[in-house]
């Protein structure tokens, strides 16, 4: 649900939004019995934004903290991870504090990059209110992404490869 749209949802009830929602998926009734208000749910909001400079005197941003995406590829808990053991090898290696964090968002950015780039190109598919791009995402999309080679590119997304992230953390081929 767009933010712009809560309190509309919260004026409708609760009530409104859980037979949509078992309208939709009706194997969700058992989850939807068991909440009675609005208050037992979180509204999570998502933003699109990279620091430009993520590391200063004695203190660098990892995770979403850098980059913070909309959740479509999956990747804020493995971009975090990469980003921790780019900043560990990157202490171990260098002179200096400076030099390692330095070093860290080096080994980082090019992946970072890439991945905010196809977060923000994929969202609008998943987070619009568009009728072409749903049509396209389902009808056209969907069946090609059962076939060779989309599967092996989808596979590469999702577990966070595409651009090779892990040769410049020391880690191709573990």
């Amino acid at each position: 649900m767009r933010a712009d749209r809560l309190e509309a949802w919260q004026a409708a009830g609760i009530d409104a939004w859980k037979k949509d929602v078992a309208a939709l998926w009706p194997a969700t009734q058992p989850l939807l019995d068991q909440i009675h208000s609005a208050e037992q749910l979180t509204f999570a909001r998502y933003a699109h934004r990279t620091l430009r400079t993520p590391a200063e005197a004695g203190m660098i941003h990892i995770g979403d903290a850098w980059h913070s995406a909309s959740p479509q590829l999956g990747q804020g808990a493995n971009m975090a991870l990469l980003d921790a053991w780019a900043l560990a090898q990157a202490l171990r290696q260098a002179p200096d504090v400076a030099t390692a964090l330095a070093r860290a968002v080096a080994m980082r950015r090019r992946h970072v990059r890439l991945y905010q780039s196809l977060t923000a190109l994929f969202t609008p598919v998943y987070q619009s209110d568009s009728r072409l791009l749903p049509f396209f995402r389902d009808r056209i999309v969907g069946p090609l992404s059962m076939l060779w080679p989309a599967t092996r590119i989808q596979a590469a997304m999702v577990s966070g490869l595409i651009g090779n992230p892990l040769r410049p953390l020391s880690l191709a081929g573990t």
